[in-house]
């Protein structure tokens, strides 16, 4: 098989685990949201995201090193595992140090609980990070993919089996160290690496200067996407959370299944393209990208309150306001999600960091501001902060590249002017029960019918002739392979 047929394959398995594990963990979710109360399932959430955030320092920049090394040098790849191992033992002990400690003062002894069980995560991924890049290496993302299902499923049916059983919140834990412990022991025992001891640590320079800017590039992304849980969980504590974390979940799946696939074309695309199409290419991509991505967003937004319903119980009737809030987003999301590549694929990785750092001031100066408002005002103005943060990131790639925001307004516009109407009518049509059926399920299908009758309805009748562009457009970009006099993009070092 050729490199290239490895890498597609590679990308597909890659794609194909991750819409099953994302489709596993919103089921259990799903049930976790039903079976827990409201502050306790808001707890969980906390939890996980703190060990989250202390993830970082192990999974980002070290494994990325030994995959895109030239050759594998097993001396290298062992240190690099024991420093690893040495990150994930330090972060282990400053969850217990550190983070444990604010959680029994600010929250609770079970909040303590949950945290130190939690801090065996970075530990297992310490063990499994460099087997996994020697895989990677290999092509072998079949058996990857099949290592993370294997886990993702096993740790599913151990929480949703622990919540019956009465373990509450623990239930979610158990479900995460075991997904956690089970891929990692898969992965060692089928990687052919195994560790040596190292004598030589010349290395370790290049190990630390690899790593650095990635883990700085993570820790904003990581801030500036979470810089509202943050403040709500901080200022208005853990049940406030829950609901925003509900809400925040249908358009998590959503990113995760859609923004990705459309990703792969995206990097392909950009890397490929001279600095004269630049703007042709990416005014298509984005117009490929709005066309499915915006009905999806506005739709889920629209039918938010019975959906929430039948998925979270009626408990999570708050999470489904704030999901038809959130849902307004979606053309910021369209637009600006291939910036940072954009940048990176033309030599500009730090004005690609100056995109996080606008996406981290904004989002999180907005929300802080809110908070004497509430849940509905923090949320609120991150909606308010990613058009404001629209502006200002087109601004600089207008200014370093000459791609502005009318460039992807211009490809964009009618597919969210489409997918807007859509979501008043079929928002109208839910809040005052014109249908009026009892039947959920039908209730939701017959709104979820109603949108995609309405959208496809105003494309066919006012933008027919550019819907069938992108349909073309995108069916031409699937099938056509890259010919071989079309060398990748040499982009201009800064």
């Amino acid at each position: 098989m050729s490199l290239k047929a490895k890498s597609i394959a590679g990308a597909f398995f890659n794609l194909s685990a991750n819409g099953f594990a994302q489709i596993v963990n919103f089921a259990v979710y799903a049930i976790m949201a039903r079976i827990l109360e409201v502050e306790a399932f808001g707890l969980v959430a906390i939890c996980l995201m703190v060990v989250e955030f202390c993830n970082l320092f192990v999974t980002v920049g070290i494994s990325q090193n030994l995959i895109q090394r030239k050759t594998w040098d097993n001396q290298f790849a062992s240190l690099s595992f024991w420093v690893l191992i040495g990150v994930s033992c330090v972060i282990a002990i400053l969850i217990f140090a550190v983070a444990v400690p604010i959680a029994w003062f600010t929250y609770s002894e079970l909040a303590a609980q949950l945290i130190a069980a939690l801090a065996i995560i970075p530990v297992a991924n310490g063990f499994r990070l460099v087997h996994k890049a020697k895989l990677e290496r290999n092509f072998e993302n079949k058996k990857l993919a099949v290592y993370d299902t294997v886990g993702v499923l096993i740790g599913g049916i151990v929480s949703v089996v622990t919540a019956l059983d009465g373990y509450g919140a623990w239930a979610i834990i158990f479900g995460k160290i075991v997904q956690a412990v089970i891929s990692t022991i898969l992965t060692c025992v089928r990687s052919d690496f195994r560790p040596e001891k190292v004598a030589d640590r010349s290395h370790l320079p290049e190990i630390i200067t690899f790593a650095k800017p990635l883990i700085a590039m993570s820790f904003v992304n990581f801030f500036s996407q979470k810089a509202s849980n943050i403040i709500i969980a901080f200022f208005l504590g853990a049940s406030t959370f829950a609901f925003a974390s509900v809400a925040r979940q249908g358009f998590s799946v959503i990113n995760n299944l859609t923004f990705q696939p459309l990703n792969r074309i995206a990097l392909a695309g950009l890397s490929r393209v001279s600095t004269d199409n630049l703007n042709n290419t990416f005014g298509r991509m984005v117009g490929m990208t709005a066309i499915f991505v915006s009905p999806v967003y506005f739709g889920v937004g629209a039918i938010a309150h019975p959906f929430v319903e039948l998925v979270f119980g009626d408990k999570w009737t708050t999470s489904a306001y704030l999901l038809s809030i959130m849902a307004v987003m979606a053309p910021t999301q369209v637009m600006a999600y291939y910036l940072p590549n954009l940048l990176i694929s033309r030599g500009m990785p730090r004005q690609a960091f100056s995109l996080n750092m606008i996406n981290l001031v904004v989002n999180m100066v907005l929300p802080l501001l809110a908070v004497p408002w509430g849940l509905y005002g923090v949320v609120v103005a991150l909606v308010v902060a990613n058009y404001i943060t629209l502006f200002l990131k087109f601004a600089l790639v207008k200014k370093h590249l000459g791609i502005g925001l009318v460039d992807a307004l211009r490809h964009t516009w009618m597919f969210s002017a489409a997918a807007i109407i859509m979501y008043a009518v079929v928002l109208w049509l839910e809040r005052f029960a014109i249908y009026g059926l009892e039947n959920i399920f039908l209730n939701i299908a017959a709104l979820a019918g109603t949108g995609a009758v309405i959208y496809s309805g105003i494309l066919l009748l006012f933008f027919r002739r550019k819907s069938f562009s992108v349909m073309a457009e995108l069916k031409r970009t699937k099938k056509q392979p890259v010919k071989p006099d079309q060398p990748p993009h040499t982009p201009r070092p800064e």
